[in-house]
């Protein structure tokens, strides 16, 4: 199931005040000290609010109501990513070719983020199959990062490993031709959130989105 936008801004108008009659009764009790660990922003439409809260980076990416850390999504341990590892082995090169031929990319309807088991499947969108990416490399404990930004000038999503730029897009693992295009916002992993300036997570949710350049990214071979 997919929420789409109306049934999303409908259910958002309920969470609002809830939210925000939270945080002020949290500075009441609290004092002043509650609004910096608690902040809420609202930014356009379907997907796009950011909740952050006692470090947590919180994200409605998968159904109203339900708020994950984006760390949540990139998943070391998870079986499904482990007996690819296996399977693979620990060349970060192979496991991105193992991601490039083996997910489709698919957009989605508003914004709706797969766990990697669910990206295993054989379709994702672009976050989908960097996570499992960084999910993979992240299994045989190597750095690695799901990148969100801007790819001209409209939202998207990459692995970053030892700086190398891996665009789980391609049809094939290769090098990005154009890697001037690639505009980071934010890196995340299992284990750290890095906003490249404060505010940038919600940044990236605003960037509009073009499937056309994706598509077209996709046939590169």
């Amino acid at each position: 199931m997919i929420t789409t936008e109306k049934e999303w801004n409908r259910a958002f108008e309920y969470i609002v005040p809830t939210v925000s009659l939270g945080v002020a009764i949290l500075s009441v009790v609290l004092g002043v000290r509650a609004l910096s660990r608690i902040s809420y922003t609202r930014a356009g439409p379907l997907g796009r609010r950011i909740y952050y809260r006692d470090g947590q980076y919180l994200v409605p990416v998968r159904y109203p109501f339900q708020w994950h850390d984006i760390r949540e999504f990139v998943q070391p341990d998870n079986p499904d990513v482990l007996a690819v590892f296996s399977q693979v082995g620990a060349d970060p090169w192979a496991l991105y070719d193992f991601v490039c031929h083996n997910i489709d990319y698919r957009n989605d309807v508003g914004e709706f983020w797969f766990t990697p088991s669910e990206t295993l499947r054989g379709h994702g969108d672009c976050e989908d199959s960097a996570n499992l990416l960084t999910s993979l490399i992240r299994a045989g404990g190597m750095p690695a990062y799901t990148v969100l930004g801007n790819y001209q000038g409209y939202g998207h999503a990459w692995c970053e490993h030892n700086g190398q730029l891996m665009e789980t897009t391609f049809t094939s693992a290769r090098s990005a031709p154009d890697p001037e295009n690639y505009c980071p916002y934010v890196l995340f992993s299992d284990q750290e959130v890095v906003e490249l300036w404060p505010g940038a997570l919600g940044d990236i949710f605003n960037l509009r989105r073009d499937e056309a350049i994706k598509l077209n990214l996709m046939a590169r071979v």
